[in-house]
């Protein structure tokens, strides 16, 4: 069961969510936005690839978050539980879009104008995300696929500023926000015999695994439910995707995010050897400006 999380209900369902966290530490991600504004090449650098993600993200407002929360077995909440929160901010007739992008969303069920309407502002959002969902100390991991916009318009809603200007700086703002508990199943999968080297899109990915997805394609809650069955069912089938290579690399940005890996490894083994704990950086939400209340205006 899709729980639809509006303005008139944000406070209380991310007050379940966080009850929910203890038990069920895994959370899968899924987000749909306005397409892209600026098109990568296929053999671009991982560089030119995220200057041009950083662009469509800074210009773009973020349509729908899906979670699906789940143990370590799979299991959620309930059967078919997850979340679909729906933002105000989009407006198709003033923002930056792919027209094409829009009419997908549309033909898939997307009511923009009830989302101005009755949805839910991200800035005011950003605030309970951000204390009750990455903050909190509970240790979740962080499931995606092909999660690199994924994650860039989650970590632009939390710190309400446009990406960091270099891709090394993303990669440890990334990594101060989800900790080493981030996965993306599209490069694990690429380490995975018979689903075609990583290559295979969500839903080709759904059927090499025979699962059956529910509900309606290109809605964020039943792509993150889908998404948890996905990661499942190839725990099941290979034991070892959690593993140390496999956390915190993103699809599409694989070397840099190894480098950055192994540049934190070294900064923890040199504390360690001058006798003194590593140093952890806090995660900083909102570039050192106070939290505020989701209820005060701005």
């Amino acid at each position: 069961m899709v729980i639809n999380v509006w303005k008139d209900n944000l406070v209380e369902q991310v007050d379940v969510i966080l009850r929910l966290r203890g038990s069920f530490p895994y959370v899968a991600i899924d987000t749909e936005f306005p397409g892209f504004i600026r098109s990568t090449p296929r053999h671009a650098s991982e560089e030119e690839r995220y200057d041009d993600m950083k662009y469509n993200v800074d210009h773009m407002q973020l349509i729908q978050l899906g979670l699906t929360l789940f143990d370590k077995d799979g299991n959620t909440p309930w059967p078919g539980c997850c979340w679909q929160f729906n933002f105000s901010d989009f407006d198709p007739h003033t923002d930056a879009c792919s027209e094409d992008s829009i009419e997908l969303l549309l033909r898939s069920g997307h009511n923009l104008q009830r989302n101005q309407r009755d949805g839910v502002d991200a800035y005011r959002c950003s605030y309970l995300l951000c204390v009750k969902l990455f903050r909190h100390p509970y240790k979740s991991k962080y499931i995606t696929f092909h999660g690199l916009y994924d994650v860039a318009f989650l970590i632009k809603m939390i710190t309400r500023a446009p990406l960091p200007n270099t891709l090394n700086e993303f990669l440890v703002l990334t990594r101060s926000v989800f900790g080493d508990d981030l996965y993306d199943i599209k490069y694990i999968s690429r380490f995975c015999e018979g689903l075609h080297g990583g290559k295979a899109g969500l839903l080709t990915l759904s059927k090499l695994l025979e699962l059956e997805p529910v509900g309606i394609r290109h809605q964020a809650a039943y792509d993150s439910l889908l998404i948890r069955a996905i990661f499942n069912k190839m725990k099941q089938l290979w034991f070892d995707i959690e593993g140390e290579r496999f956390v915190s690399v993103l699809y599409g940005l694989e070397n840099n995010c190894m480098k950055s890996k192994k540049r934190e490894l070294s900064t923890v083994a040199v504390a360690v050897a001058a006798g003194g704990p590593p140093r952890m950086q806090p995660f900083q939400p909102y570039r050192g400006l106070l939290l505020a209340s989701p209820f005060q205006s701005h």
